[in-house]
Formats: structure tokens, C-alpha cells, sequence
């Protein structure tokens, strides 16, 4: 990433920025100051003949040394906090920007990817970029000002003795370049790790139930274990040389001090430097230890940020959904067709082959097959979660890639599988997809779902917390929320995958019982193998790798069937 992308980022700040800079260069012209008053006082207390301390006194001197100290001490404070302020505001923003960004993404981006690359982008390389601006590159002026200034003064005060410190400049920039080369690799392969880490975290704390049922704890322990050895292992190399530019840099400002205190005495012996002007050149010399140091670990910094800055950039170029282009209908009954629709996804053949099928507005489709044959994707190309290869499938006649997601989706309510609750109470989980329901309706949307009978149990009713991806509660009581909330969206066109599966066999006769009246005049997909919810369906429609075989009324002959 070049330099002028890595700013866009600081645009929005660039006036909190300036007055940062500002405050740097004012604190840096202090500072610059200082060594020369130094050497001033020095000349009055060491010689009281010295010009400076008759006309002024070393009082004086003193005192306002003091008072330049205190005002640089309150520049830079000022200057920390305005910095330190717009470091928090800008991650907060780039972090909130980035998580929106990564939101909007199609699903198909992150069946590609962990989702603790993800994590780890939006935690650690948000605040890599962060410092890295809010230190690093507003700090290059001010180093710069100080080592010209310097070199400057150290010049006009002595050139024979500053000009071997400004030839050896050079040398140390090489140097620091030499030794950070390698920087940008390591740091890039210490992000990748950190974000393997974190992905296995975050999958053992999903199956957890999983690796106690199954004793796995020590062995998952130890897997854990391998990859922070690893990423421990990078991080101590890439430590070991970002630790190494400063020391390498101070040694040998401190060394040019001793080789000019050295070189000195023939000088000032002479009478060609006075005490006053060695005290400044001295302190001048020891000031570049901090400019030569700051500027190898900018230098040093910039290679390892670089691999924070591509991974981020790389999320920001992919292109988000846009959930308002095409065409919005103002009603939609929900007439569906797949038309010669195929679609196979990465690493398989023919998941969907030539598939043509009719749904018909305010009819309930049953979907049946083995795992594998195709039903979850069909639904997952309806709601445009993926792209059909070829064929096309049309809503009310309209190709469903002319409508927009919003208007699509929001037409579709969908009680997936696997139930997907949030932390909340029962009330706010319902109403996920219809915020601005009144109590009325979501208790009439719980009834529907059977869910009513389990809720006014508990001591909260329907304010009680369920805890995260609800476990607090039970399988069949989590699809019920979920079901309740498909139906409180009230929306033309429901799906429910194996919406009975965790139900027993009087709930879910109770269930095909009431949907019947809430579900009537809707358009259902309803995937299941199970007989008894099979009874709400209208058609039912068999799938075998791809294609469908059978096709048959409910209460029809099954033999009686068309694709």
C-alpha cells in the first residue's frame, strides 16, 4: 500500500492531525532551544567573565530554562492528549467503518475464509494502523526538524568537529534499512498466525458441547498449544529485530559524543571554542541519538505495519451487496419459478443441474431428499446468497437479480436449520426483523409458533435473557423463537428448514396444526423429511443430487408425478 492510501485513512482527523503537528513542531523548536541556553548557563557558571553571564546572569539563564522546560512539558502534554484522543476516535471509526464493510459482504467471502482473520483485522491491525499514524507518520516531521536543526547549529558552532557526525548520518540510515528489511515478511506471517489462533478459538468455543461429549479437551488444549508456540515463536524473531534498530542507533550517537568530547580538547584549549559552545555542541551531538533512533523505527515500522495495512485494504476492496439496486416492487404475492437453474459450488460438481421448478403464490412446496441434494442451495440462490451458473430464477416473473436485496429479502422470512439467536431476552429476539412490534403481535407470533406455553413459565416471560446463541434455552425451544420470528416479519413468502426437527410428537402436531391458519395464503418452502409436517404441504418435490425425480400432490399417488 503507498503512502498517500495510508493517509486517506487520516483524512476525516487531518484538523485534529494539524493541531497535533502544530504542538510537535512547537514542542521540537523548545527543544531545539534548550542545549543553547544549556550551554549559556554552563559558560556563566564554569566562567564568570563569560559575556553571557554579565549581561544576562546566570540566575536569569536559569530561570528561564526552567520556565522553557515547564512550557515544552505543557506542549507536550497537550500534544499527547490531542493525539491520544484522535488514535481512540480514529480505530473507533475505522473499526466501525471496517466491521459495517465486512457486514455488507456476500456470504460466499466469508465461506472462504476464517472468521478469525476477520476478528483479528478488526482488533489488532485496526490499532496497528492507528498507531502507526498517529505516531509514526506524525512524528516523522518533527524528527526530521531536529536532526536538520541540529546538524545546524552543531555546524554554525563548530563545523570541524559537526562534520563528521553529518557524514556518519548516512551510514546509519543504511544501516537501519539493512536491519529491517526482513521486517514486513516476519510481521505479515505474525498476522497470519495471530489470526489462526484466534480462528481456532473461536471455532472449539462454537463446539464446545462437541469436545466434552467426545473427552477432547486435552487434545484440543494441545492444539491450541502448537499454534501459540508458533506465533510466539514469530513474534519473539520479529521482537528480536525491531529491538535491535535502537540500540545499534544509540550506540552510536553516544560513541560520536565521546569521539567529539574527544576531538575537543586541542579546540578548546586553543581558545577556538569556548566552554559554553562545547556544553551546546555536546548536548546537540547526544540530540541526535533521538531523530536517528525514531527515524529507524518509523522505517522499521512502516515494513511491519505494511502487512496490517494490505490485509485491511484487501477486505476494503471487496465489493459489499447492494441492497438497494434494481427494482422494488410495491407487492409481491411470491409466484417462484426456478428456470433450467444450475449451480455447483467450489470443489464440487453439479450441486444443482438444469433444475426447473414452479412455486406457486400462496402454496406450501415441500422439498424433500438425501443430504447433499441440493435443497438448502436452492434456497440460498433465491435469496441471492449465491449466484446461479447458469438459468435464472424469477419472483412474480421478475428475474430475481433485477429486484433489490432489500425488497427480496424482506419478503422472505426464513426459520433456518440451525437456529441463529442472539444475546438478548425472548422479546428482542422475536422481534429481530420487525423492531417497532407491539407486545400484542409478538405474543400472537410466539402462539403461532407454539412457543407461548414454554414462555409464560419463566419468571421473566418474555423478558428473560437466553444467554448467547441462546443457550439458556432448549433446541425446540430455540427453533420456536425462531419460527415466531419468521412469522412476526408477516411476510409473503416463509421458508422453513426442518422447522419440526426438534420437536416431539405432540408439539409438533401442534404445530402443523396452527401453522396451517398462520401460514394460509403464504408462499412456503418447507424442507423436511418428516410425515407429519409434510401434511401442510400442498406439493411435495423430491431432489436427488441436483435434479428432481418426483413430484406429486399431497395425497396423490406418488407414482403420479412430473418434473
Amino acid at each position: 500500500m503507498k503512502l498517500g492510501q495510508i493517509l486517506e485513512f487520516a483524512v476525516p482527523y487531518r484538523g485534529a492531525f494539524a493541531l497535533g503537528l502544530g504542538l510537535l513542531l512547537l514542542q521540537t523548536g523548545f527543544t531545539l532551544l534548550a542545549p543553547w541556553l544549556l550551554g549559556a548557563l554552563a559558560e556563566g557558571v564554569l566562567d564568570r567573565a563569560a559575556a553571557a553571564a554579565q549581561a544576562v546572569g546566570t540566575a536569569g539563564l536559569a530561570m528561564g530554562l526552567i520556565c522553557l522546560l515547564a512550557v515544552r512539558a505543557a506542549v507536550s502534554y497537550l500534544s499527547g492528549v490531542i493525539l491520544s484522543s484522535t488514535f481512540e476516535r480514529m480505530t473507533a471509526d475505522l473499526r466501525t467503518r471496517l466491521y459495517a464493510h465486512l457486514q455488507a459482504l456476500p456470504l460466499t467471502y466469508f465461506k472462504s475464509s476464517a472468521a478469525g482473520e476477520q476478528i483479528a483485522v478488526l482488533t489488532r491491525d485496526v490499532d496497528d494502523v492507528g498507531d502507526y499514524l498517529t505516531e509514526d507518520v506524525i512524528g516523522l516531521v518533527p524528527s526530521l526538524l531536529v536532526l536538520v536543526g541540529a546538524t545546524a547549529v552543531m555546524i554554525a558552532l563548530d563545523p570541524s568537529l559537526a562534520l563528521p557526525l553529518v557524514l556518519g548520518v548516512p551510514f546509519f540510515v543504511i544501516l537501519s534499512k539493512l536491519l529491517t528489511r526482513r521486517l514486513r515478511p516476519m510481521s505479515r506471517a505474525a498476522r497470519d498466525r495471530y489470526g489462526a489462533v484466534v480462528s481456532l478459538a473461536e471455532e472449539n468455543f462454537g463446539i464446545l458441547p462437541a469436545i466434552k461429549a467426545f473427552t477432547r479437551e486435552e487434545a484440543e488444549r494441545e492444539r491450541f498449544r502448537d499454534r501459540m508456540r508458533v506465533l510466539r515463536d514469530q513474534n519473539l524473531a520479529l521482537v528480536r529485530l525491531e529491538t535491535a534498530v535502537s540500540p545499534v542507533v544509540q550506540w552510536g550517537a553516544a560513541s560520536a559524543i565521546v569521539v567529539v568530547l574527544w576531538a575537543s580538547q586541542d579546540r578548546v584549549a586553543s581558545g577556538a571554542l569556548d566552554i559554553g559552545g562545547l556544553v551546546s555542541l555536546l548536548l546537540y551531538a547526544g540530540m541526535l541519538a533521538a531523530p536517528l533512533s525514531s527515524l529507524a523505527s518509523i522505517w522499521g515500522r512502516t515494513q511491519s505495519v505494511q502487512g496490517a495495512l494490505e490485509r485491511l485494504q484487501n477486505v476494503l476492496d471487496e465489493r459489499p451487496e447492494q441492497l438497494d439496486e434494481g427494482i422494488a416492487p410495491e407487492h409481491i404475492q411470491g409466484d417462484i419459478r426456478f428456470e433450467a437453474v444450475s449451480f455447483s459450488h467450489p470443489g464440487r460438481n453439479g450441486t444443482l443441474r438444469d433444475l426447473s421448478l414452479h412455486i406457486p403464490a400462496g402454496k406450501v412446496t415441500a422439498l424433500t431428499g438425501a443430504n447433499g441434494a441440493g435443497k438448502s442451495t436452492m434456497v440460498d440462490l433465491l435469496l441471492r446468497f449465491l449466484t446461479p451458473d447458469a438459468g435464472r430464477i424469477t419472483l412474480d416473473g421478475r428475474d430475481c437479480q433485477s429486484l433489490t436485496l432489500r425488497a427480496l429479502r424482506t419478503a422472505i422470512g426464513v426459520v433456518p436449520q440451525q437456529t441463529l439467536l442472539f444475546e438478548g431476552t425472548i422479546r428482542e429476539n422475536i422481534a429481530f426483523g420487525h423492531v417497532e412490534a407491539e407486545d400484542a403481535a409478538i405474543a400472537r407470533a410466539a402462539a403461532q409458533a407454539q412457543a407461548a406455553g414454554f414462555i409464560a413459565e419463566l419468571p421473566a416471560g418474555y423478558d428473560t435473557p437466553i444467554g448467547p446463541r441462546g443457550v439458556r434455552l432448549s433446541g425446540g425451544q430455540r427453533q420456536r423463537i425462531a419460527l415466531a420470528r419468521a412469522l412476526l416479519k408477516n411476510p409473503p413468502i416463509v421458508i422453513l428448514d426442518e422447522p419440526t426437527a426438534m420437536f416431539d410428537p405432540e408439539g409438533e402436531a401442534a404445530f402443523v396444526s396452527a401453522a396451517r391458519k398462520a401460514l394460509a395464503g403464504r408462499t412456503v418452502i418447507l424442507i423436511t423429511h418428516r410425515p407429519a409436517s409434510l401434511a401442510l404441504a400442498d406439493r411435495v418435490v423430491q431432489l436427488d443430487q441436483g435434479r428432481i425425480i418426483e413430484t406429486h400432490k399431497r395425497g396423490a399417488d406418488p407414482m403420479d408425478s412430473t418434473a
